[in-house]
Parts: structure tokens; sequence; C-alpha cells
């Protein structure tokens, strides 16, 4: 290998290895990294390299007694070798206001150096036909979007630190329509429904989970003891197979059967409820929908949107729930 074609891919191999602010690495460590890539070089030479590199790269070096810790300035441009194509840059800027609300403060820190420059490849690329992709696509929920709760920034901080690091938080909570309560919370994951942030928890020694909003929380602390974790507890099954944030009346799936008008029925025969879904047409022109589902309050106010263009048939307890709700509503309109 030529000697100028070798110093020159050692000194970027450097260079990619080197950590940005706060985090660190040392010139014996950087010397393991380039033994790893076979290069046998001394650490008064990759001190050299560094201090001329330091130079043309924004590079910042501490001492801490004997050792010299090197990083990239926090305020410090991505080098991109190769440089940031405009597919990576949209993918970054579409990611960037999704990310937000979901990943903790340090972590975006760390990923905010890529969607600035995401950025400025977006901004350089206003012929490419992907630069107007942004404005091309959305995401949208069914219903009336609600405003985003208030949320404290350092407490939000807090709770996520405290879940990425598996640690205790202990925090001042308001409970809906009750007084502030001080719990001892074991972090479990955050779900982000409908723009409101829980977080997914138990408290104390308790195993039972619950769901903590996380714009009710009054003050927060993190603790340096670890998590007590329920055992074989995964957030993935908690929303996906238990159904928990969909508010679930029973643990045992129910065998729904309702019958829907023609016209109401139409987006199951494209998007069915269940993989079991059976639609039968009936005699007097309405569609009979039989499916195996958790009993949910997600499913009592789905089957509530349709108003009269649908009747729960089966089982006979979300039936006589209905009617009931019928009553109420006929006395509350005032026409019994």
């Amino acid at each position: 290998m030529p000697r100028t074609y070798d110093t020159l891919y050692r000194q970027w191999l450097m260079l990619s290895r080197i950590p940005r602010f706060p985090r660190r690495i040392t010139t014996p460590e950087l010397k393991a990294v380039l033994s790893s890539e076979g290069y046998d070089i001394h650490v008064r030479t990759i001190q050299r390299d560094l201090e001329k590199l330091s130079i043309a790269f924004p590079l910042s070096c501490d001492i801490d007694g004997r050792r010299n810790l090197w990083c990239w300035q926090e305020s410090a441009r991505i080098q991109d070798l190769p440089n940031m194509d405009i597919v990576t840059a949209l993918a970054f800027g579409m990611a960037e206001s999704y990310l937000h609300n979901i990943l903790p403060q340090t972590t975006l820190d760390l990923l905010n150096p890529y969607f600035e420059r995401a950025n400025e490849v977006l901004a350089t690329c206003n012929q490419s036909r992907l630069h107007s992709w942004p404005d091309k696509v959305a995401v949208i929920s069914r219903g009336p979007e609600l405003l985003k709760p208030s949320i404290d920034p350092l407490i939000q901080q807090t709770i996520y630190e405290g879940l990425l690091k598996d640690r205790q938080v202990h925090a001042t909570y308001t409970p809906r329509n009750k007084d502030c309560v001080d719990y001892i919370i074991n972090p479990l994951g955050i779900v982000n429904r409908q723009n409101v942030i829980y977080l997914v928890c138990t408290l104390w020694n308790y195993h039972d989970v619950k769901q903590l909003a996380l714009h009710r929380f009054q003050k927060s602390e993190l603790l340096e003891n670890e998590i007590m974790r329920p055992e074989s507890f995964n957030l993935q099954e908690y929303i996906e197979k238990d159904q928990q944030f969909a508010y679930p009346h029973s643990d045992a799936p129910i065998q729904l059967q309702a019958l829907f008008e023609p016209r109401a029925v139409i987006h199951l025969y494209e998007t069915p409820l269940t993989e079991d879904q059976i639609l039968t047409p009936e005699e007097d022109g309405r569609v009979l929908l039989q499916a195996t589902i958790l009993d949910t309050q997600e499913l009592r106010w789905w089957l509530s949107s349709f108003g009269s263009r649908v009747e729960v048939v089966e089982p006979i307890g979300l039936r006589a729930y209905f009617i009931q709700e019928t009553k109420s509503l006929m006395k509350r309109y005032q026409l019994n």
C-alpha cells in the first residue's frame, strides 16, 4: 500500500471512530481500533496525527491526568463519506418530527447534526422530485385530532433517562380528578397515542402495570436504584396481544355478531376487523359480521360510531350494554 494512501486511510479511520461530545475516546483506545485494522502505530504518532487533524477539523481534546480524551465538538457538522444522498436526507427529515416525542433528549442531541445535515441536503436539491415528497405525503388518524398537552421538558427528559438507563424515578403525579401523589416509578416503556404520551410502568414493588400520562407529572427525580421489572413483561405484547391501550373489559375474547347496514360495512370487505372475520348478507339487506375479538372500550367506541346503522346481536352482555346506552341517549334527548 503506498505510504500516502496508507496515512490518509489511517487518519480517516481515526476520524470516523472519534465520537461527538459528550462522549470521548482516549488515544490508547484509538490505538486499539487501528491495531484491529492492521495498523501497528505508536501512541505518540496517533497523538501527533490528532493534533494536526484538529487544525482542519472541529476536534477537541480534554486532558484527564495522563489521558487525552478526544471528541468531535458538539456543534461540528456531519462529515459524510460518502456524502448524504437525498433519499437518506429525506428519511431523516421525515423522521425528525416523529422521533421528537419518542426518543430521550440526550439521543435527539446526538441525532440533531444528522437532521441539520439532512435539511441542508434537501435545501440544495430543489431540482430533485424527491425534494417535494414531504409535501405530498401525510399520515392522519380517524376522528378529530386533539391538540397536544403541554409537557415539562425537564420532567420528560428525566423520565426518558430513567427508561433508557433502567433506573427508578421519584415523581409527583396528578391522577385524573384526584390530588397530587408521590410515586416511586419503574419505567417500562413509552407509548404515543393520539398526541398523548404515556409512561408504561409499575409503582414501588408492585407488579401491576400502569399507564401515566406525561403531561400530568408535576416533578421528577432520577434515582440510583435499578427498576423492578415484572417477569416476562414485553411492551409490544402488552399493546398488541393484551390490548391494554384499547382498555379491555375482559381477558377472554368474545364471539362478536353484529348486523350492519350495507353501506356501513363496505370498508370491512377491504380492511377486515380480524383475521377470522366472516361477512354474510342477510335477507333483510343487512350484513352479519362475525369475528373473534377482545371486548374493549375501543371496540365499543367503534361500534357506537355507526349509530343506528349497526345492531349488536351477540354476545348478550354486549348487546345489553348497547340497549342500555340507547335508553340513556333517549332519556338525555328527552325522547321517552
